[in-house]
Formats: C-alpha cells, structure tokens, sequence
C-alpha cells in the first residue's frame, strides 16, 4: 500500500505541472510514441527488449521469454515549451497490459493504452475591446479541444522455429473528442460544440529471428478499417453557467441560465467522416548483447498515413503529418537473472532519437490538400532505471524524456519536449492448475 500511495501522489503532481504540444491538433493529433516507461527509457520503437533481457513489452515475440503472467500499468506526464515562453501539457495513463506466456513458446496479450492525444487549449492573447451602446464590452476568441483516441490490443506470438518467432496484434481504435469554439463576450462564452466518435482497426505484424550473437526484430502496421469519425454539431448557445455544457443548470458562481435552453434549439446534426486515418509502416531492429549484460540496439521505422483525410474535421488547425521516419540508438544494463543483492537488480537505459515529420495543409482555393514545407525534425535523448523486486520479478521502473523539435519553417520555431514516465509490473504464477493436497 505504501508503494502504491507513492505513485498516486507522483501521478496528481504530473497532472497539475505538465500538458500537451502543438501536434496534438494536427490531423488526428499526437500519436503515441511509447507505451511502456521500460521502452521510453531506451527510447526504443518497441520492437527492441528493453523491459528485461530479450522482452519487451511492446514486442509479442519477446513475451514468451517471460516466466510468469504480468500485469503492467504505467503513467506519463509531458510539458511543451515553446519559445515565446507559452506552455502547454497532458499526464494521463500510459498502458495497461497483461502478458500471458505459455510453455516458453507461446504468448497471450490485451492492452489499452491512448492512441493519439487530442488535448488543445488556445486563447487569444489579443484581447480586443468595443463600444456598444455607450458601454465597453471586452471580447476574446477561444478554442478548445479534450480527449482523444484510445487502442485496444488483442496480441498472440508463437515461436515457429527453435530461432524464430512471428506475432500479431488486431488494434482496435475508438474514443472520442470535443470541440468548441467560443467568442467570450464579457467573459461570458458565446460557444460553438462539437463532438467527433472514432471507430477503426489496425493490424500489427512481429517478426523476430535469433543468429548466434545478433537478433533482428522486424514490425510492420497496415489498416484493416481506415479509422472514421461521426461528426455531431450542436447549435450555439451562450454558456451562462460556464460549465461547457448546453444544458438548464443554475450555477450559483456564475449565476444564470444557458442561451437558448436546449428544449428552443434544433437537434444536433449530425455525418460521418471517412476514411481520416490510414496507416502504414515498416520497421526494422537489431540488438546484441555484450558482457552478459550491456545490450546495443538500432532501431529504424517509416510511418505513412494513405488517408483522404476530409477537410470538414471540426479543429482550427489546416494540417496533417502524412509521414514520419523514426531512428533510435539505445543501450540498455539488465540485472541479473538471479541474485539477492541491491545493486545486481537494477536496470539502466539510456537512448538517443532522431524524427522527422512531413506534413500537408487543405489549400482553400483549389479544395485539395498539399505538400506542405512546414515540416518538423526532432532530436531528443532519454535516460531511465527500472528495479527487480520479490522472487517472481515485479518491476517498476523510471524514465526522463527530453526533445528538441524544430518548426523552423513556421512560427512555431523551436518546441522543447520533456517527458517523465513511470510503469510498474507485478507478476504471478496465473492460470495454472494447483495440485490437490
């Protein structure tokens, strides 16, 4: 229990420091880069062990190597800084996993983890002020965007030769978004709502294949169901109570009743969008292990979105990342299989990325969507500690992000990214038939 207050309290000081950046509002918004602290620590793509040796937690051809079912779940907070001093950040759950390994050659696995993180908060700094029969009425543009797409994982992996492991894992996507832009009139809100909900399904492919020192990891991604959305625009209202909601509730702080009530207006319209998110990758791993111990791994991956992407997606943002290539180093200290001492059940990660982002806008004149020469590259390094507890392997483990990203070509300039993730796993001898005494 005291570890386990530990972490809430650490988790509440992540939500209240850290929030999110400016691609959260570009396409679908941000996707997620890790799901596990162990993989940010190493700044790994996942297809590298970087949980324990020979295991990761992302990469279902590893899980067999596992001895016990785990449990995993883990947190991230992360804070933008852009260099107008303005900052902006989310904390939320990272993952939650469970790993079933079966006879050293198979592997069972559900996952939930955030897909993509949609949160945006922007305010007019450019207050404006008008005369309005004889009085003065202060005026504010605002838009803000909460929520996000969440993936559900289904994995399964299978060792099909003493060297080689294939896996796969059915992504389900879903979740849902909020938009509204609001005209604050006196401080009052004068709001426009909308509400995107997601539905889609990704497909995940693992390869792993074992030589004598070197192991090669491949990971391939394609779209089963393009990823759609069902657009529901709600009518304007004056938000008197100030609570974001269209509705006839009277709050005493801000006194007064929603403009029109809801009962006066027209139903909500309503259309589906299609065809928004589409992807494909391949990626490409390769470790070894030195002393036992120390692992050197590279990892390289090439992301592309082949959607249509409608122009008609409720956000103020006109672009969209179509492709991304990803390169990391990491070098990894694993603990000992078994041993009692302190410092032998420690890991150390560290990693070094290189990203670059190619992006798109919808031009308003010709209606279509093009090349846009705003793109980003990022460079960012990443350091972390994970600690081996209890005979079975429970495990939690740290990690320290930071990022530098260049939007050189546009007003954004240059966005500092620091991250800090925690994960903890518990393990045990599950599913399995106890003999009668």
């Amino acid at each position: 229990m005291f570890l386990l207050d530990r972490l809430l309290i650490i988790v509440l000081l992540i939500s209240i420091c850290f929030s999110q950046g400016p691609t959260n509002g570009y396409g679908i918004g941000s996707l997620q880069q890790w799901s596990s602290a162990s993989a940010g620590g190493n700044s790994s793509l996942g297809m590298i062990p970087s949980y324990r040796s020979h295991v990761s937690l992302s990469n279902p051809t590893t899980w067999s190597n596992l001895k016990f079912t785990f449990l995993s779940i883990g947190y991230n907070g992360f804070e933008s800084t852009i260099k107008n001093n303005s900052k902006n950040g989310y904390s939320n759950l990272q993952s939650a996993q469970l790993i079933i390994p079966i006879k050293r050659k198979h592997a069972l696995g559900v996952e939930l983890h955030p897909y993509s993180y949609q949160k945006v908060d922007l305010l007019d700094s450019l207050n404006s002020e008008l005369i309005i029969f004889g009085d003065s009425v202060s005026m504010a543009k605002e838009y803000k965007q909460a929520g996000g797409i969440m993936a559900f994982n289904l994995s399964a992996a299978s060792l099909i030769l003493p060297k080689t492991s294939i896996g796969v894992t059915f992504q389900l996507l879903f979740g849902s978004s909020r938009q509204s832009n609001n005209l604050n009139i006196d401080e009052i809100p004068y709001t426009l709502s909308s509400r995107l909900n997601f539905s889609g399904i990704n497909a995940l492919l693992f390869a792993e294949h074992k030589f004598n020192a070197i192991n090669l990891y491949f990971k391939s991604k394609l779209s089963i169901k393009p990823l759609e959305a069902l657009s529901t625009q709600l009518y304007p209202y004056f938000d008197e109570n100030k609570n974001g909601y269209h509705d006839l509730v009277y709050d005493y702080l801000n006194p007064g009743y929603d403009f029109p009530e809801p009962n006066d207006v027209p139903s909500p319209s309503t259309k589906r969008l299609t065809d928004i998110h589409k992807p494909s990758s391949f990626g490409v791993g390769v470790s070894r292990i030195f002393l036992d111990r120390l692992q050197l791994s590279l990892e390289l991956e090439r992301n592309k979105d082949n959607s249509s992407f409608e122009n008609e997606m409720p956000n103020s943002f006109n672009n969209r990342i179509i492709n991304s290539d990803h390169f990391s180093l990491g070098l990894v200290w694993f603990p000992y299989e078994k041993s009692f001492q302190l410092f032998n059940n420690f890991t150390f990660r560290s990693g070094f990325s290189v990203n670059s982002y190619t992006l798109d806008e919808f031009n308003n004149v010709s209606l279509m969507r093009s090349d846009d020469k705003n793109n980003i590259s990022e460079i960012g390094f990443s350091l972390g500690f994970g600690y081996k507890f209890k005979t079975v392997g429970n495990q939690i483990d740290f990690t320290y992000h930071s990022s530098l990203k260049d939007h050189s070509n546009s007003y954004i300039g240059e966005e500092l990214f620091r991250g800090f993730q925690i994960g903890i796993s518990i393990a045990d001898i599950w599913f399995i038939k106890r003999r009668q005494r």
